[in-house]
């Protein structure tokens, strides 16, 4: 006989793969990216995983395009995501190519991209691709950070121009949603807040921009993120400029400054528009669960790579287990439970990573024999979360129990 645990477990995936083969969305927008590479490799060489994996790949991840990949990885990334996310959907895509990238840590400074004049021609390669689709951009991790911050290395590398060229050619497509990325660390105060403030007033000017990402590849909580986004309003003066936080790791908050692989960490809440928050417009996974931060002090793979031990840790201690009532990793009813097959609209994404955030697993190259384009497979984050609930009690999602502490992240490949 079935324990009651193991039967709601059941239903409760039941219930989701009948709403995933459903119309869900109403009003809502989607975001649409392809399954990160990783995914597919871990669910190959550990099969224990696939269950949960597989309901990870019915949620977008956003795509990371950089100049770290070569010209036909970056034209095979966009081939796939562009072949596999349908015109009513919004493609998230992470831009990460600006020269002289992670200027004070130096780990992510290698690419392609070394002068003004190549990083407009990144940047065109990029729009040329999109066309007018509907795509959000989350622009350049850790660049404003690094350039607003007391002493910081962005000035002299010339992020602020290179930030405004960004702005301008990612705004040429009316559809088109731009974010810069801000390290949570600069709006914890007032005064590293104004000078954030201040240096996106200037970048802003040059095109359409709608607000900033908090929390890429880290682990603060979304109620502690949300006050980091009325900090920014209040220090713009405005309530038009809005936030994305990137949910990917952050169900439980995190007490310290710690950003590397961090073991009490747990996948947060799905990617959705619907996030209940008024200045906050989606919650997003920028980082995949699982990527390794790199080879931390509490244990981890290369940054970027697939960490084992790291996903069981994010799985069970995170959204899916302790709110939807999934078994844990292990769980005698965990292997009797079989992921449901994603649905047209609800499928899989790509990359990010270390603390100033490492860039996704790279998608392989063409010629690759254990990769082909058909292997793309599409990821929608539904607008509103796919709810699995049944007759288990939802729990607030736990806050960080402490402030955070002003520490830059170190970006690493």
């Amino acid at each position: 006989m079935l324990s009651t645990r193991r039967l709601a477990a059941i239903v409760s995936y039941a219930a989701f793969a009948l709403l995933s083969t459903s119309t869900r969305l109403v009003n809502a927008e989607d975001l649409c990216s392809i399954v990160p590479y990783s995914y597919t490799g871990a669910k190959s060489t550990h099969p224990e995983l696939k269950t949960a994996i597989e309901m990870l790949e019915n949620y977008a991840i956003a795509s990371w395009f950089t100049d770290r990949q070569t010209p036909q990885e970056r034209s095979d990334l966009m081939k796939g995501l562009l072949s596999q996310c349908s015109e009513d959907k919004r493609l998230s895509i992470v831009v990460y190519g600006i020269p002289n990238k992670d200027c004070a840590a130096g780990l992510s400074s290698g690419g392609s991209v070394t002068s003004a004049s190549d990083y407009q021609a990144f940047l065109k390669e990029l729009t040329d691709a999109v066309g007018d689709r509907k795509v959000l951009y989350v622009v350049e991790p850790d660049a404003l950070g690094l350039l607003a911050q007391d002493g910081g290395c962005g000035a002299n590398a010339g992020y602020l121009e290179n930030l405004k060229v960004a702005v301008s050619t990612l705004s040429t497509n009316a559809n088109a949603e731009l974010y810069i990325d801000i390290g949570y660390w600069m709006l914890a105060n007032g005064h590293s807040t104004g000078k954030v403030a201040s240096a996106m007033k200037e970048i802003a000017g040059s095109g359409r921009v709608k607000g900033v990402t908090i929390n890429t590849s880290n682990y603060r909580s979304n109620d502690e993120c949300a006050t980091y986004c009325s900090n920014f309003q209040t220090a713009v003066g405005s309530s038009d400029m809005t936030c994305i936080i990137d949910t990917s790791r952050n169900y439980n908050g995190s007490p310290t400054s710690d950003w590397c692989n961090v073991p009490m960490a747990g996948i947060g809440k799905p990617p959705t528009s619907e996030t209940g928050v008024s200045n906050l417009d989606y919650f997003m996974w920028i980082k995949p669960p699982g990527e390794s931060d790199g080879e931390c002090a509490t244990g981890g793979t290369s940054a970027g790579s697939f960490y084992l031990d790291g996903f069981k840790l994010l799985w069970d201690q995170g959204y899916f287990v302790r709110e939807q009532g999934m078994p844990k990793i292990g769980d005698s009813s965990y292997s009797v439970i079989q992921a449901p097959a994603p649905s047209g609209d609800s499928s899989p994404t790509q990359d990010t990573s270390n603390q100033t955030t490492a860039m996704a697993t790279e998608v392989p190259t063409s010629d690759s024999s254990s990769w082909s384009q058909e292997d793309i497979v599409a990821t929608v984050a539904p607008a509103e979360p796919i709810s699995t609930d049944v007759s288990v009690g939802n729990k607030p999602e736990p806050t960080a129990r402490s402030g955070c502490k002003a520490k830059t992240r170190m970006r690493s490949l």
